[in-house]
């Protein structure tokens, strides 16, 4: 059962992601959790909407993480069905924080404190697992411009796929599961053959 605390913070997120950030306010929020608008119930559980935000993001980044860890310590029998694994891991992790991710790109870039929260958690954290994976395929010893590259080149579609996963619309009649597949088995080739070409 949601405690008070945790059912104004998912129905902040609802209403942020419909209404904008600045569009849902205190008394609409306290509303929709069964509060007396206006009353200072909200205000018992959070100083303001940023606080809201500020969990929201940090609570997100250490799921995330704590998924793609433990995603690690389970035996895959390929890169492919790493990067399979990996992909299906993160697109149901951003499909269970939609109402968070609409807020973010809509508001995200007017709200100081929270962009650089953003920053924080996409560069240092969330990239390097993807930095890394890119390196181990790559059999390189440490991480240079190249690597960074190539992650770039190939994980820039997948945050294509997670876009349009967050306003409900996928390109030309394309199965989302078939498309990322495909993705996944083009990554891979892309892979080997700047692996070839390094060595040769």
């Amino acid at each position: 059962m949601k405690t008070t605390r945790a059912e104004i913070s998912h129905a902040a997120l609802r209403l942020m992601a419909a209404k904008g950030y600045r569009g849902a306010t205190i008394g609409e929020i306290e509303k929709a959790v069964g509060l007396a608008p206006r009353a200072g119930g909200f205000y018992r559980h959070f100083r303001n909407k940023e606080e809201i935000l500020f969990e929201a993001i940090d609570a997100y980044a250490a799921e995330i993480l704590s998924e793609l860890s433990n995603l690690k310590n389970i035996p895959q029998s390929s890169a492919s069905a790493e990067l399979t694994a990996m992909t299906k891991l993160i697109v149901a992790h951003a499909a269970r924080h939609r109402d968070l991710r609409l807020v973010l790109r809509r508001d995200g870039r007017n709200l100081r404190g929270v962009q650089a929260r953003i920053r924080q958690f996409n560069q240092a954290d969330a990239w390097d697992v993807f930095v890394q994976w890119t390196k181990h395929q790559l059999g390189k010893r440490r991480i240079d411009k190249n690597v960074r590259q190539h992650t770039f080149l190939i994980f820039s579609t997948l945050a294509l796929v997670l876009y349009l996963q967050d306003y409900g619309e996928f390109p030309l009649s394309l199965d989302r599961d078939e498309a990322l597949d495909h993705w996944v088995h083009r990554s891979i080739e892309y892979l080997r053959a700047v692996r070839v070409a390094n060595t040769s």
